[in-house]
């Protein structure tokens, strides 16, 4: 009887979970392309009919929906911030909730969206942030809270806050329809949500868009 070659077994062995691993690394690549990724971009400065064609140039691109803004001045008890206010479509944003009511109710006073790290941007009149403390309690009870919105034209408003958010972490948003109908006038766009098809082109996107000074969160 012919003696069995034990060794061309292990390499037959070793070769074929090679393969294996290449296959799954293959049919894992080619998922990846196939998937579309949704991220958040903001600019410090308005996006212009220009900028949005440069967008358009990004490969694999097939949908930017763009959102409104408009400078504010934010109150929160004695704390004070000048921020962006950013209008949202909330069933398009790829938004993480860290905590929200249950029923969002529309009515003449804004409806507030903060970024879990928003927080952090408020200071007093002596120019002291809230301390971990008190941030920790302001999202606690957030549903309690009252905000007072100051426009760079003078108005003033009363908002409550309906959410935090884990992602974006950033940020003060509201409901695009509410930002339309409340500052409409004053709004810009200065950012807005990109679905694009593929890792490879997400991650070349992130990289040029990051390189251009917009602030990108997946």
């Amino acid at each position: 009887m012919k003696k069995r070659n034990i060794y061309k077994d292990i390499v037959s062995l070793a070769l074929g979970c090679i393969l294996i691993v290449w296959m799954a690394q293959g049919l894992n690549f080619w998922k990846q392309q196939q998937k579309t990724f949704t991220f958040q971009i903001q600019s410090q400065t308005e996006i212009t009919n220009a900028v949005v064609k440069e967008l358009e140039k990004l490969s694999g691109l097939y949908e930017f929906t763009p959102n409104a803004s408009c400078n504010v001045s934010v109150q929160l008890e004695e704390y004070t911030m000048e921020t962006v206010l950013t209008g949202i479509e909330l069933t398009a944003c790829p938004l993480k909730w860290k905590a929200a009511q249950k029923e969002i109710q529309r009515g003449a006073a804004p409806i507030l969206f903060f970024g879990k790290e928003a927080f952090q941007g408020f200071s007093d009149v002596n120019g002291n942030p809230p301390g971990k403390r008190q941030i920790l309690e302001w999202i606690a009870r957030y549903q309690e809270l009252e905000v007072r919105l100051t426009q760079e034209s003078g108005q003033e408003l009363r908002g409550k806050i309906s959410g935090i958010l884990e992602s974006p972490s950033a940020g003060i948003y509201m409901d695009e329809g509410q930002m339309q109908e409340i500052y409409g006038t004053f709004a810009r766009i200065t950012g807005g949500v990109l679905k694009i098809k593929g890792k490879q082109n997400m991650e070349k996107a992130r990289e040029i868009l990051e390189g251009s000074g917009f602030l990108v969160e997946l």
